[in-house]
């Protein structure tokens, strides 16, 4: 082997300490741009926040307005015709439903923006269930579906009570939505291993098995045609399932024909009162087929 002499030896010293130097420039160019772009994704997602805050003050705002004096009204002014009643009501049933829409929006864009965080209080379900129910009386008496809730144990749990109902709220507005006219839609609810065990069930249309692993992707929606038979924008199932996951439970769809149940396990972070008794602690049933 030929020996490299001492000059060789220093121009290719020279020579690699040339090239490493262009290195640590170029990896110095490189930082400085990931840098720059990370501070334009941090401003981005600040402009993001800012713009959704200001969206759900723009409209969440007037919208609560509209359904608080249409609803004071209807209540309280029993005088007025029954036409300007019955136009008030729909009124108010338009709103809420716009309202339930964005709140569907709003909440799938704070979770794309990794903004939902529980704020966790004590949460009574069957209040909150009575609620969800009630705020879907129009289109039950509608379609003809009566609600049937069963159970023999309430919770007075601890858990995020804005997401909560937001969960419900989709269940039951998807079980009766697709439910067949005059066919009930059944809400279970049991505890067991410190969970909370909740299942609704609809004899409506059946999901494909090939199906259920999807249904939860967003803005997907089983019927695809030029004119669909159900109106909605592919957000509820996948809104329910990030909120679910938020609140460390989880969700499983069981399809059967007719119908589907849609079952959702959270655990009972239990308060000072714990369990009490609910439907009267006796196990009785409660039936939602008239106006409350």
């Amino acid at each position: 082997m030929k020996e490299l002499s001492d000059e060789a030896l220093l121009n290719e010293v020279r020579r690699r300490m040339s090239l490493s130097e262009k290195t640590i420039l170029e990896q110095q160019d490189m930082l400085q741009e990931m840098q720059r772009l990370n501070a334009r994704l941090e401003q981005s997602e600040a402009l993001k926040s800012h713009f959704i805050s200001n969206i759900k003050n723009e409209i969440n705002n007037p919208l609560a307005s509209i359904l608080a004096l249409t609803q004071t009204i209807v209540e309280k002014q029993s005088s007025l015709p029954a036409d300007v009643q019955r136009n008030l009501k729909l009124i108010y049933n338009e709103a809420y439903a716009l309202d339930f829409q964005m709140t569907n929006i709003m909440t799938a864009a704070e979770i794309e923006a990794g903004q939902v965080t529980p704020q966790w209080v004590e949460v009574g379900v069957s209040q909150v269930l009575e609620q969800v129910i009630q705020s879907f009386e129009t289109i039950r008496e509608k379609k003809g579906v009566p609600v049937r809730v069963l159970g023999d144990a309430q919770v007075q749990f601890v858990t995020d009570g804005r997401y909560f109902r937001i969960i419900l709220a989709n269940l039951v507005s998807n079980a009766i939505k697709f439910s067949n006219g005059n066919d009930a839609v059944v809400i279970t609810l049991r505890t067991t291993d410190g969970q909370l065990v909740i299942s609704i069930t609809n004899a409506g249309s059946d999901i494909p098995q090939e199906d259920v692993a999807r249904i939860f992707d967003r803005f997907t929606q089983l019927d695809t045609g030029t004119v669909k038979k159900y109106q909605g924008h592919g957000l509820g199932l996948s809104v329910i399932r990030s909120l679910v996951e938020l609140l460390d439970g989880s969700i499983a769809v069981t399809t059967q024909t007719p119908g589907v149940t849609f079952t959702v396990i959270l655990p009972v972070k239990a308060g000072e009162e714990g369990f009490s008794a609910l439907l009267g602690g006796d196990g009785s049933e409660i039936l939602f087929d008239e106006a409350f």
